[in-house]
């Protein structure tokens, strides 16, 4: 998850406004209006208000948005390697953390899932519980359009200030919440609108730091694999919280935890580039390429239900007879092996391509997904959790590489990025809804595994489409 550009250490003055939108015929643009002062901001010794801006380049999870990576140089590029120094080692620290509290906590999802079911929302559907899931996966990349173009004019901190404020708040209104409207209002909408003011920025400020480091892929691999710490620590945690101090502290526990992070991040995140004048918000032309709307689709499709497992994973467990402990372990598990996928994936695709190694990891997990219902015992389980999450995180850590790929010029790749991962949500929207609708019951889940490995089957085959139209492009079988 899965679904990262530029940012400043820098906030824009009270006298930065923001001026109207303008229309032009194919994108829709925000003009930022800067104060004449000029920024001075350094980083590892490099003083970027004077030197012509790096070539970005994107590796990692999650959403990005338009924009974002368009640090856009107004001059030329350089080249030649720049050490990220001690502020980029912070920054990464800071990025790793709200990963952490963001697509790390729906990765967690599936533990409140089965807690709602048999505790506050018992005489509610499993599919209304898990559109509260959806949500937040619905709203974390959407709102990088907003979040992104933001950033890109200097309100990295203002963002993440206010993105954790509604996060933490709306987290400790869960712990009160008695109806199920108040439970989707506060840990659904609340919750994602805080995880998408806070998470594209994060990533966004690795290629501030990073762009022209040989610690790149590194530095993207240890962002994503923060949401893969968290699927272990976060299930383990609840499991031993509920029990011990009952639904309401344990939820203002991981709320003053969540706070802890956010007040970590808040001071760790910087950025070295000057904000831009004119960012581009949406710019529906992207589309124009068919290899690229292909691979989008594609990835919309496998969107729609390679999470199934994470957020069904512990209620399929118990269905077969494995104790509320072992069942929530089972998650850990799955989160525990992603990050051998979310990292060495990203090492391989230096070498023969991120689209060729999305392929590959989404007809593996497709495949994975018509044979779920075959393990019934304890050990068939957790062996299928551990084989699909290194599948499903080499997806994710792929993912924003290959849609970066076809962005004509570096500088343009949020852009794609985030017109990627903005079609995506609604995808996301839709599936969890639509897996548990096929559940009958409490214990058959072959329809809904039989929905989901036809469709992550289908975007593979979308994508495989997209990649002979992109080898016919560049001329070349690694892309």
């Amino acid at each position: 998850m899965s679904l990262q550009e530029p940012f400043s250490s820098r906030d824009p003055s009270p006298s930065t406004t923001l001026g109207r939108f303008s229309r032009s015929r194919d994108d829709i643009e925000l003009d930022i209006k800067q104060p004449e002062t000029p920024v001075n901001e350094t980083a590892a010794g490099v003083d970027f208000a004077r030197e012509p801006s790096r070539e970005l380049k994107t590796l990692g999870e999650g959403p990005v948005a338009p924009g974002a990576a368009a640090e856009a140089a107004e001059g030329g590029e350089e080249e030649g390697e720049v050490n990220p120094g001690y502020k980029g080692w912070l920054n990464l620290l800071g990025a790793v953390l709200i990963n952490l509290i963001c697509y790390g906590m729906t990765s967690t999802f599936g533990v409140f899932q089965d807690y709602y079911q048999t505790h506050q929302l018992a005489s509610n559907s499993a599919t209304q519980i898990s559109w509260i899931g959806s949500i937040q996966y619905c709203l974390c990349p959407m709102l990088g359009c907003i979040s992104g173009p933001l950033f890109d004019a200097g309100y990295l901190r203002s963002l993440v200030a206010t993105g954790g404020a509604i996060y933490v708040v709306c987290f400790m209104m869960a712990s009160i919440a008695k109806e199920y409207y108040q439970f989707l209002l506060a840990h659904g909408i609340g919750v994602g609108i805080g995880m998408g003011l806070m998470f594209s920025p994060s990533v966004s400020t690795l290629s501030h730091h990073f762009a022209r480091s040989r610690y790149r892929t590194l530095a993207y691999g240890c962002q994503a694999s923060g949401s893969a710490i968290a699927g272990i620590i976060f299930p383990i945690m609840l499991r031993f919280l509920f029990p011990a101090v009952g639904f309401g502290w344990a939820m203002r526990i991981m709320g003053f935890i969540i706070l802890l992070f956010v007040i970590v991040a808040f001071f760790s995140l910087s950025r070295v580039h000057p904000p831009r004048k004119k960012i581009a918000v949406l710019s529906p032309t992207v589309f124009k390429n068919p290899a690229y709307t292909l691979y989008v689709c594609g990835a919309g499709c496998i969107s729609l239900a390679i999470y199934a497992p994470m957020n069904f994973g512990v209620t399929y467990a118990s269905a077969n007879g494995l104790s509320t402990s072992m069942a929530n372990y089972s998650l850990a598990i799955s989160n525990g092996c992603s990050i051998v996928g979310r990292i060495v994936p990203l090492m391989i695709a230096q070498r023969v391509g991120p689209i060729n190694i999305l392929l590959t990891f989404g007809i593996t997990s497709g495949v994975m997904l018509f044979l779920w219902t075959l393990a019934k015992n304890q050990s068939g389980i957790l062996a299928f959790d551990a084989m699909y999450g290194i599948s499903s995180g080499a997806y994710a850590a792929s993912l924003n590489a290959g849609a970066a790929s076809f962005a004509p010029h570096p500088r343009q790749s949020g852009l794609y990025l985030g017109m990627c991962f903005f079609t995506m949500a609604f995808f996301w929207l839709a599936g969890t809804p639509a897996t548990a609708a096929l559940i009958r019951g409490k214990s058959n889940y072959l329809p809904a595994t039989m929905f989901c490995g036809a469709v992550v089957v289908l975007g593979a085959a979308l994508i495989f489409f997209g990649r002979l139209l992109r080898v016919r492009a560049v001329g070349t079988k690694w892309v």
